[in-house]
C-alpha cells in the first residue's frame, strides 16, 4: 500500500509514496503523540467540492482540505473504515487516512497513547 505508519518514540509518522504522495502533494505527516486527542475508525466522506490543496476525484481524496475554519489532511481512495485522528494544537485539526487493518492500527496508536499517558 502507498501509505504506511511509523511508530517513532515521540510521534506517529504517516508515510505516503507513489502516486498517493504526488496527489497529496506531501510525502509524510508527522504527528506527535501528545497532540492526538482521539483516534477512531469511521466512514468519513468529504465533498469533492470542499476547498483543498491536493486531489479530489470520484471517491479519492488526497491532500489538505479546509473543513470549517481548520485544515485537515486526508488520504483515501475509499471513505469507508478510515483511521481518523483528532489533533490539538497541530497544523491539522484532523488526519484521516486509509490503511490496511485499520482496527489494528487504531489499537497500536491507542497503545502508544497509553504509554505516553503513564509516563
Amino acid at each position: 500500500m502507498s501509505r504506511t505508519i511509523e511508530f517513532a518514540k515521540d510521534m506517529l509518522i504517516l508515510h505516503l509514496s507513489g502516486i498517493v504522495s504526488a496527489a497529496a502533494l506531501k510525502r509524510r505527516v508527522e504527528i506527535p503523540y501528545s497532540k492526538i486527542s482521539r483516534v477512531s475508525v469511521e466512514d468519513h466522506k468529504v465533498s469533492m467540492f470542499q476547498f483543498r490543496v491536493g486531489t479530489s476525484i470520484a471517491d479519492i481524496r488526497e491532500g489538505r482540505f479546509l473543513i470549517g475554519n481548520r485544515w485537515c489532511f486526508i488520504s483515501y481512495e475509499n471513505h469507508n473504515d478510515v483511521v481518523s485522528l483528532e489533533l490539538d494544537e497541530h497544523e491539522f485539526a484532523k488526519v484521516i487516512f486509509q490503511i490496511d487493518n485499520p482496527l489494528e492500527i487504531r489499537a497500536q496508536i491507542q497503545e502508544q497513547l497509553n504509554k505516553i499517558a503513564t509516563c
